[in-house]
């Protein structure tokens, strides 16, 4: 017999949204969105193309935040937009969900 466990599941607009429970699974997600991309390029392109500071040992923290204190135990969801699109990626893409659209008919 096997378990089946199940999540409860809500849809909200993505710009009111603040910020996101931050998981080790999200973290090595990035890191491969990422690719060959270094953490120093795309802190700068964030700057550049946002105005969003960041720097490169806090992507890293995002990236590898097992069994460091000063990994965030939460992250703002517009840091995660930018590093996404920054990435020419969506970021539902970061959390395995898929997008959904409703028009304002």
């Amino acid at each position: 017999m096997s378990s089946m466990t199940s999540k409860k599941l809500i849809m909200l607009e993505l710009d009111i949204v603040a910020s996101v429970d931050w998981k080790p699974e999200f973290g090595k997600k990035l890191k491969l969105m990422r690719g060959k991309v270094s953490r120093r390029a795309l802190a700068q392109k964030l700057i550049d193309k946002y105005g969003y500071k960041v720097s490169q040992q806090y992507i890293q923290l995002l990236e590898h935040p097992e069994g460091n204190e000063k990994a965030p135990a939460t992250v703002s969801f517009r840091l995660l937009r930018y590093l996404t699109e920054a990435l020419n990626a969506n970021v539902y893409e970061l959390f395995n969900s898929p997008e959904i659209f409703i028009s304002d008919t």
